[in-house]
């Protein structure tokens, strides 16, 4: 039993080997597969030596129209017998329908023997090394008429071991490469220029959406660029390392970019949650297979890459449906374009995964087809959508139009009715200021008075009847203050009776009118007499300086006050001194505003709400004058106010 299967497994290896390839004309793909022999080497040890002896490599005919059979570590050896018959050519190119291998040798063996190394590709050989420059593999085979040759192909790939032959004559094969050269520019010139469109009116109409759509088809013409070659014989001729896995980067980013455009163009974040979140899952995973494969066995990356991309292509897809079922007017592009993308990624599984054989020039073709459709299609879907946002506003407008013109008497009505309830709260905040103020002038010398009578009161000495005239000031001071602050609120603060009269009158009533207040609390008041004269409003004057006097009263914790005039350039300040806790020009500043009190220095029993300097700063202002934080060396807070001189 065991000779007659040695005699019969004899007999297929003679077949294999006797059977012969007459190229009187051009051969392709499948009739070149008629005879076509194969042997596996999961070793990696055979050499051509090897596939020469007969007895110890016995090669067997492919199973299928064209040798590949599926993902396999082992290295490839293919034979093929072939004759010369015509009469006119001896120049031929074995023409590989396929862009690259990691490993790749073509051997020709003549009738004597002679071995001829036409082709050998390493991992690491750059495309000058091959003997014809194009983007996919061509080796030349000088064969005389009637003369006899073996082929032998070997080689290794991390992907698929599809691999086509023809065999051309050499005038045919610059036909066929005029050809493909053709059809590739004008494929890629039809991608730049929908990229460029992208990129100008992405100047115009600043969205993410058109960034998006250029990194979309960028990735999917460098993804095609890799798949003709045409990448690794101009973009990167010198790192045949990167070319082997750029497959894995290319198809990797046209599915990520794939994967943003469809999240930017749909808003699925907002629409669909649930597919926006898968969406974002894909590019993650993408991503992740695009980085391991560095480390991985890069094989492994590269069959399951195209699975991964096919389910990234069926979820834009899936998320297209459903954005149509809500609003298919502004999605419809967008939808033909993945039906499109769909089906050529679906041909590249069936060939990968299921081993049905599909021409390789079809499936190209058909990729570049879908792609430019699809490109096209994004294209019309982001000029689509705009224009139908843009007619959506223009509607709005004409629709809200109408309503505006109906609303604009009501807004006139109601701006009008606003105005007059502004003005009157307005004069309700002034009038209540303006009760603030006087309450506040009033009560620090109203204090300081009730002191000064309970003291003559209390005074039983035959001198007693003298204080009145002391006091006789503070009451006029009090008694026009509290007549003309309740008699025209719109008027508070202006004192429109300007007098010439000595300062020495109204700062010595000042001072008998608050020392009582500062002896109570400890402190020293001096004043310094005067006999300045010059034109002012008394009241005014009085208001400011009892304001700045009750002040350093409050914040004086103890020392002295001093309180006189002295000439200053062609005016006449008034200045009130203390040896309190002082102030900075900050929070002079800030004092100075309505409702701020200062509490360093003043003690938690002061009454006070933080109106006198606010009160000092306006009527300053109001009047004319001018209060300023005076400069000192020690200790202390001194504030001068300064009145023009009357000539």
């Amino acid at each position: 039993m065991l000779a007659c299967l040695a005699i019969f497994c004899q007999i297929g290896f003679v077949q294999a080997q006797d059977r012969v390839l007459d190229i009187s004309e051009p051969a392709e793909m499948e009739t070149v597969g008629r005879v076509l022999d194969i042997y596996l080497d999961p070793d990696h040890t055979k050499t051509i030596e090897d596939m020469r002896e007969q007895v110890r490599v016995q090669f067997t005919p492919i199973a299928t129209k064209v040798a590949d059979v599926g993902y396999t570590n082992a290295m490839v050896w293919l034979r093929l017998n072939v004759k010369n018959t015509a009469s006119d050519n001896s120049d031929w190119r074995l023409y590989f329908n396929e862009n690259f291998k990691q490993i790749f040798h073509i051997y020709v063996v003549s009738e004597d023997g002679t071995v001829e190394h036409v082709l050998a590709q390493e991992r690491d050989s750059p495309f000058s090394t091959r003997p014809v420059a194009y983007p996919e593999i061509v080796a030349p085979m000088v064969l005389n008429k009637g003369e006899s040759a073996t082929v032998y192909v070997r080689y290794w790939t991390e992907g698929s071991t599809y691999l086509p032959l023809e065999i051309q004559s050499a005038a045919m094969f610059s036909e066929t490469a005029t050809r493909s050269a053709a059809k590739q520019s004008i494929f890629y010139g039809m991608m730049m220029i929908l990229i460029l469109a992208a990129f100008l009116a992405s100047f115009v109409i600043w969205h993410p959406i058109f960034p998006a759509y250029i990194a979309y088809s960028g990735a999917t013409l460098l993804f095609l660029m890799h798949v003709d070659g045409v990448a690794f014989q101009y973009l990167w001729p010198g790192f045949p390392n990167f070319n082997s896995y750029a497959s894995v980067v290319t198809g990797g980013f046209y599915g990520v970019f794939g994967a943003i455009y469809a999240r930017i163009f749909l808003n699925t974040k907002k629409h669909h949650p649930i597919i926006d979140k898968f969406l974002v899952g894909t590019v993650i995973v993408l991503l992740t297979m695009m980085v391991s494969g560095m480390v991985v066995d890069p094989s492994l990356i590269k069959r399951y890459m195209i699975l991964v991309v096919l389910f990234s292509l069926g979820l834009f897809t899936l998320a297209s449906i459903l954005a149509a079922r809500q609003r298919f007017k502004q999605v419809r592009f967008y939808l033909v374009a993945w039906l499109g993308a769909t089906v050529s990624a679906f041909l590249m599984m069936l060939r990968h995964w299921f081993g049905i054989e599909i021409s390789q020039e079809f499936q190209h073709d058909s990729m570049r087809t879908v792609m430019i459709f699809d490109a096209v299609m994004m294209g019309l879907a982001i000029v689509d959508r705009y224009s139908q946002v843009r007619q959506d506003r223009q509607n709005a407008l004409h629709a809200s139009l109408g309503q505006a013109q109906r609303n604009l008497d009501m807004s006139n009505r109601l701006r009008k009715l606003e105005a007059r309830y502004d003005l009157a709260l307005e004069t309700n905040i002034k009038h209540k200021e303006h009760i603030e103020n006087t309450v506040h002038d009033i009560r620090q010398p109203l204090h300081a008075l009730r002191l000064a009578v309970l003291g003559i009161m209390n005074d039983k000495s035959p001198d007693a009847g003298n204080g009145y005239a002391d006091i006789s000031e503070s009451f006029n001071y009090l008694e026009q203050l509290v007549a003309e602050q309740l008699h025209d609120s719109a008027s508070a603060g202006v004192d429109t009776g300007i007098s010439e009269m000595q300062l020495g009158d109204v700062l010595g009533s000042i001072h008998e009118m608050f020392l009582p207040d500062a002896l109570e609390k400890g402190l020293s008041f001096d004043y310094v007499p005067t006999s300045l004269t010059t034109a002012i409003q008394p009241l005014t004057v009085m208001r400011i300086i009892s304001n700045l006097v009750s002040n350093a009263i409050k914040y004086t914790p103890s020392g002295k006050l001093l309180l006189g005039v002295r000439r200053f350039g062609d005016a006449l300040r008034i200045e009130v001194h203390d040896t309190g806790t002082g102030l900075s020009a900050e929070e002079f500043k800030l004092a100075c505003q309505r409702g701020v009190r200062l509490e360093a220095g003043a003690s938690p029993q002061e009454e006070g709400k933080g109106h006198g300097l606010d009160i000092v700063a306006s009527l300053a202002k109001r009047n004319g004058y001018k209060v300023d934080l005076l400069r000192r060396s020690t200790n202390g807070t001194s504030i001068g106010l300064t009145v023009p001189v009357s000539r």
